[in-house]
């Protein structure tokens, strides 16, 4: 057997035991609380476990060319790219930062909002249209409907009571 196939295989294995730990772990736990690691944890053990029986009984094709069929920065050139890269890596933590500072629920409206405007350039009626859609996603889904409280973020005292 190839190497490669022993790692996949352990990591699919690993895999599995992880999620079969979860959903063992979450057996004691109120049926809200265990609702999240219970239906993650299901498909994290049958994909791990058929990951694990694939690597160590079906048949490795011999693949021919490369791994990858095309390139994704050809025509770019490479400050351009790296440019691309960092900028977006800045986006995701200005994401993270503003998680922290007004909360999960709120975060999320603000950043599809302020990237709406900022990077894509939209039109108002389409960026205020798909900001109160991302709110009323994230509040119908998480707050109405699983009743999952976010937890506040750190300038939440401004506008709490």
């Amino acid at each position: 057997m190839k190497p490669i196939l022993i790692a996949r295989s352990l990591l699919g294995l690993s895999v599995t035991l992880i999620g079969a730990y979860a959903f063992y772990a979450s057996w004691g736990w109120p049926y809200r609380t265990a609702l999240f690691p219970r239906l993650i944890s299901v498909p994290l053990v049958v994909l791990g476990a058929l990951e694990t029986l694939l690597c160590l009984y079906g048949a490795e094709k011999q693949r021919e060319g490369a791994a990858v069929d095309f390139e994704f920065s050809a025509d770019v050139d490479p400050i351009t790219a790296r440019n691309r890269t960092l900028s977006l890596f800045l986006w995701i933590l200005g994401f993270f930062g503003l998680i922290f500072l007004v909360g999960f629920p709120l975060a999320v409206s603000l950043f599809v909002f302020l990237y709406l405007k900022v990077v894509g350039k939209e039109r108002w009626g389409l960026t205020l249209l798909v900001t109160a859609f991302s709110w009323l996603f994230m509040q119908g889904l998480f707050d109405w409907l699983l009743h999952i409280p976010s937890a506040p973020g750190w300038l939440s005292f401004l506008w709490s009571s």
